[in-house]
């Protein structure tokens, strides 16, 4: 950070700026340092059903993990991000597409093989 103000009257420009630019309280900056480069969206049976969560919900529990960490990827400077939805029937997979296409910042995302995932994963870029 800059230096303090002297006096009232003077401005700190580096604190100015950082302001400007969106940060809330610079002092105590939100930035995240750390995230994951991979995602896995598997549930496990004890996951689901009875235990904790519905299976007509699991999708959607499914698609608010899979957006809270493409967001921490994207806060913390990320500029590729894979996330591992599985073959199965491809409801999560195209669900997952449908949401990269309308995402500002993900420049392109594929499904390409990879070795421990199989096809079974995408990944993402951003910009």
């Amino acid at each position: 950070m800059g230096k303090k103000p002297k006096n009232k009257n003077s401005f700190d420009p580096e604190l100015l700026k950082m302001y400007m630019t969106g940060a809330a309280n610079p002092g105590n900056s939100n930035k995240i340092n750390y995230a994951d480069d991979v995602v896995d969206l598997h549930l496990d049976q004890q996951q689901v059903g009875k235990n904790k969560i519905p299976p007509q919900d699991a999708l959607f529990h499914q698609l608010d993990e899979f957006e809270k960490a493409m967001d921490k990827a994207i806060a913390s400077g990320k500029l590729e991000f894979r996330v591992v939805h599985g073959l199965g029937k491809g409801k999560l997979k195209e669900a997952i597409h449908k949401l990269l296409d309308k995402h500002p910042q993900v420049k392109s995302y594929e499904n390409s093989y990879h070795s421990k995932y199989g096809f079974g994963s995408t990944v993402v870029y951003f910009y």
